[in-house]
């Protein structure tokens, strides 16, 4: 019995792994993963909002916090797609080519999603 509860526990967290590119409690990486895809940010620089909506066509959005299981969460936003706007928000099945991660104040860091639109 107990042998399969550590079992099953170990298999959730490598599939955890699997999927958000980080062990539960630990706080995201390079990589992110949302809407079903996955995102790299390349470095550099963090940019502040103003930035961001300053390139942007479309208004950026909360789209949730990341990774699910860390024990410091950041807010993650996407720019919001036309289709996004149309079926009621971030919680559409329409997913951004780059997404924001708030890594404190007015910081926030890009990830831009991996093999393209």
């Amino acid at each position: 019995m107990i042998a399969a509860a550590v079992l099953g526990v170990g298999c959730l967290a490598f599939w955890y792994r699997a999927v958000y590119n980080v062990w539960p409690g630990q706080g995201a990486s390079t990589r992110v993963h949302w809407c079903g895809r996955d995102y790299e940010s390349f470095g550099g620089p963090s940019q502040t909002l103003r930035q961001i909506t300053a390139r942007e066509t479309f208004p950026i959005v909360a789209v949730g916090q990341y990774p699910p299981l860390a024990w410091t969460r950041h807010e993650l936003f996407a720019a919001a797609t036309k289709a996004m706007l149309r079926q009621g928000g971030a919680n559409s099945q329409v997913c951004a080519v780059v997404v924001y991660l708030r890594t404190g104040g007015d910081q926030y860091q890009p990830y831009s999603l991996e093999g393209g639109p």
